[in-house]
């Protein structure tokens, strides 16, 4: 079943700020409907509550920035000297590359939305450790 483009946007946002604010690396990924699931390796330094205020909060700035998306496509000699490729199959060369503005750029083949003003606001709606220690959050998007 296709991933919503909007949807899929978001993921890729709400996955740069985890990385960006807290190191945070992504170990898994569900889609289910207009609910999206994802897991974080990430230092729990601060309560989650805190982090998902702070991850929700500059999500959505990014996503108020109107930002264009656009691909590139390198090799992946090219990639792997920009990026850690961790999810992208060792066999995959080329690798498209999304670019969400001047913000962040993500190896990824799916669908996306054309501007992130497509996205609407991104509202973080649960939020705890699972038994391995990873950190879970699931959010919805609204207009």
């Amino acid at each position: 079943m296709p991933v919503e483009p909007k949807y899929h946007t978001a993921e890729h946002i709400v996955t740069a700020v985890f990385d960006e604010l807290y190191d945070g690396i992504l170990t898994d990924t569900r889609f289910k409907g207009i609910k999206v699931r994802l897991d974080y390796s990430v230092k729990l330094d601060e309560p989650i509550e805190e982090i998902a205020q702070k991850v929700e909060s500059r999500a959505n700035e990014i996503v108020k920035r109107n930002l264009d998306i656009s691909y590139e496509t390198i090799t992946r000699e090219e990639a792997e000297a920009r990026m850690i490729l961790r999810k992208v199959p060792a066999d995959m060369d080329p690798i498209r590359l999304v670019h969400i503005g001047d913000y962040n750029a993500t190896p990824c083949s799916g669908e996306h939305v054309k501007n992130t003003s497509e996205i609407g606001v991104i509202e973080i709606r649960t939020y705890n450790i699972t038994e391995d220690g990873s950190l879970r959050i699931t959010f919805m998007l609204r207009e």
